[in-house]
């Protein structure tokens, strides 16, 4: 396996291995996984060397991006989407696509990385958000699966407020997809 910046080459192979980690028979036709990753392509939080896929051989086995976040009035970054085909999955490419990521936006001196997900997280030093006072919408259900990771410890204590995306997150109404 072999981790590479994304590139536009690989985006019908990655829209499928998207597809293969995140399809089930009640998936929205127009917000998923698979076709945000094209959307992802045109927003202004877009960070093309903070885009990465896993290759084994030339077929795109996993994927992983970086945007532009806010929160309150601090800049960084959020996770997402990540996903690796099903066959793949639990062998280890998740993980080193979200190290990848980690170490890039560390290079780049990104003070922090916010997500919405699971236990997962938490193997690479992802914390709640609650009690740094952060939150992402009026849904009790995000706020609890909100985590961040301080890259640089001295924002522990000055990040706090609403984390906000990138305008590719959101529908033409402001909601959060």
């Amino acid at each position: 396996m072999e981790i590479k910046t994304f590139e536009n080459s690989h985006l019908e192979q990655t829209k499928a291995a998207l597809k293969s980690a995140f399809y089930h028979e009640n998936s929205n036709n127009t917000f998923n996984e698979w076709e945000f990753a094209e959307t992802l392509l045109k927003s202004s939080g877009y960070l093309p060397e903070l885009c990465v896929v896993a290759l084994e051989g030339k077929t795109v086995i996993g994927y992983n991006a970086l945007t532009r976040a806010e929160i309150g009035d601090r800049y960084g970054l959020a996770l997402g989407p990540l996903g690796v085909r099903k066959e793949y999955q639990n062998s280890g490419v998740g993980s080193a696509l979200v190290t990848e990521c980690i170490c890039r936006a560390k290079k780049l001196n990104y003070p922090w990385i916010a997500l919405l997900g699971g236990d997962y997280y938490s193997r690479f030093g992802f914390e709640s958000g609650r009690p740094h006072e952060i939150w992402v919408s009026n849904n009790m259900f995000d706020n609890e699966h909100l985590q961040i990771l301080f890259l640089d410890k001295s924002e522990k204590g000055r990040t706090s407020g609403k984390l906000k995306y990138c305008d590719a997150f959101y529908d033409a109404d402001g909601n959060l997809l």
